[in-house]
């Protein structure tokens, strides 16, 4: 299944190499961009916007596959991918994936094990992409509380009536009221429920939590 939302990276130093996979990705109807230089890859990844993964070949004269991975995470350029090698051993192998490579094949490979493979990292990516982006929409809207409304954010999250919070901070319940209304129009829900729910995604996702917390 094709998703032509993320995009598929390539890197391999040998052009012919390249063609017979894009010819197999654009049967599918998935989109690539190929290099044969890791540098331009690497510059192509940082003005990247959307969800994005690679497959590297390891063995390149420029910079080995190995290092290329290495540098992506160096620069904290979180891109799912796997690993191409007519040479893959067992070292290689074990390296790759402990610094986050999805998959490693050995050339030749069948198509269709390639096939499933992007499908994997493709997959990988828009999951990443999603939480980033909600994590950035988290975010927004959490820079828009003052500090007190962060505490009051926080309490809400406990499950505490306006009483308890009041007591909590010494306030009166009506000022924590207005306190919890400015929360919610900030944070763009209607309901506490509907807040508690948002928060609840966010944590679920892994998402920070909130400053004041």
């Amino acid at each position: 299944m094709s998703d032509t939302s993320v995009e598929v990276f390539i890197v391999d130093d040998e052009p012919e190499v390249l063609e017979g996979l894009v010819w197999l990705l654009d049967s599918v109807k998935i989109r690539a961009r190929t290099f044969t230089s890791p540098q331009a890859f690497v510059d192509a990844a940082r003005q990247a916007e959307g969800p994005l993964c690679a497959v590297l070949d390891l063995r390149m004269p420029e910079m080995s596959g190995l290092e290329l991975q290495k540098r992506l995470v160096d620069e904290a350029l979180d891109i799912p991918l796997f690993f191409l090698s007519a040479h893959g051993d067992i070292p290689a192998a074990v390296n790759a994936m402990q610094l986050g490579a999805a998959d490693f094949l050995q050339k030749p490979f069948k198509p269709q094990d390639f096939l499933d493979a992007v499908n994997k990292v493709m997959r990988i990516a828009r999951e990443r992409h999603a939480r980033r982006l909600q994590q950035a929409a988290w975010q927004q809207r959490i820079g828009k509380l003052s500090a007190r409304e962060i505490e009051i954010l926080d309490a809400i999250k406990e499950g505490l009536t306006s009483k308890e919070i009041a007591r909590r901070y010494g306030i009166s319940p009506k000022t924590v009221d207005v306190h919890r209304a400015n929360v919610l129009r900030k944070m763009d829900v209607s309901t506490t429920s509907e807040l508690q729910r948002l928060i609840a995604r966010h944590d679920a996702a892994g998402g920070e939590r909130s400053p004041a917390s």
